[in-house]
């Protein structure tokens, strides 16, 4: 079900609405210096009254409901579009699409679930942080940016933990069920790579581009949105060499494992080859020292023993053992 809540503010005043009209988010932008619209789950008659009473664009209210599309910046004459992802890991690690209209008085957002970042950006509004009141809309879409970036590095720390636990399974225990969860978190890798590499571009255009709503102190902390991306990004890579390498430290355990397999059978044949030849020679029917009294009995036992003992003894010697 549709959800609106507005969060109008001037230098001296502010005002939190929530579960209210279009129309009344509209008088508030004709009221306050700055006004923000937040819409969580809209839909179509949401869309067209925004569509009629702030003069969205129809192509940028239908990329909104959208949820696939990938991070980008749009100008419609005098409003920026702009498209981002953040990261959600519940069951799986997975992206969902954050909207965003800007013009010089009111920024829209719109959003299919609840994003905790935007939540505390209203907190820091209700506490009447001091550079937020007196700043623009403009700021307060670096401020929502920011935030959203920002909240990307816990999951990069949790992603880091996970990949030094799946090292310690790969040395200690190199089995199937670890192999599938390295392949995994490759996967998992590449996806949140792809979902995040556009922002990067977008945010480029962001901090650099002469954009009118976007006075020109607010680009240089939009410059370091730009930064803290292409550090995510950066960490991405890495974990993906590192993921890469810990397949091949995996695989290389793995054939060493089985080398030591292989070489225990090798002595085992090895030694078994002359006991199985001294077993068979005494179990010819011919007459040999001892043939039908105990004492040969034993003395092939004693002759396999100390053969046994002598190839054993070779082998350590040789360091096979």
């Amino acid at each position: 079900m549709v959800r609106i809540e507005v969060l109008a503010y001037s230098p001296t005043d502010l005002i939190e609405e929530r579960d209210v009209t279009t129309g009344r988010c509209r008088e508030l932008v004709e009221r306050y210096a700055v006004t923000w619209v937040n819409i969580v789950d809209p839909d179509g008659r949401t869309l067209e009254e925004l569509e009629t009473l702030f003069g969205f664009h129809p192509l940028a209210l239908e990329d909104s409901l959208n949820q696939d599309l990938s991070p980008k910046i749009e100008m419609y004459e005098d409003v920026a579009f702009i498209v981002t992802r953040t990261i959600v890991w519940a069951e799986e690690i997975e992206t969902d699409q954050l909207s965003m209209f800007v013009s010089r008085r009111f920024v829209v957002t719109l959003h299919d679930k609840v994003f905790p970042q935007l939540e505390d950006i209203r907190i820091r509004l209700r506490k009447r942080n001091p550079r937020l009141m007196k700043m623009g809309a403009d700021f307060l879409a670096y401020t929502i940016l920011d935030a959203i970036v920002d909240s990307y590095f816990p999951h990069l720390d949790r992603l880091e933990g996970i990949l030094d636990e799946l090292e310690d399974r790969a040395l200690s225990d190199p089995g199937r069920r670890t192999a599938n969860t390295i392949h995994q978190f490759r996967r998992d890798l590449l996806l949140l790579r792809n979902a995040l590499r556009p922002q990067r571009e977008a945010f480029a255009q962001l901090s650099r581009a002469d954009l009118p709503m976007f006075r020109r102190e607010t680009r240089s902390y939009l410059r370091d949105v730009y930064d803290h991306m292409i550090l995510t990004l950066d960490t991405l890579d890495t974990l993906r060499e590192v993921s890469s390498g810990l397949m091949e430290v995996y695989l290389t355990v793995v054939s060493n494992n089985m080398n030591e397999i292989m070489k225990t059978l090798t002595i085992i044949s090895t030694v078994m080859l002359p006991l199985s030849l001294i077993a068979s020679a005494y179990g010819m029917n011919v007459a040999f020292p001892g043939f039908g009294d105990a004492s040969g009995f034993l003395g092939a036992l004693a002759l396999m023993g100390g053969t046994a003992a002598a190839l054993l003894y070779f082998f350590r010697r040789r360091k096979w053992l």
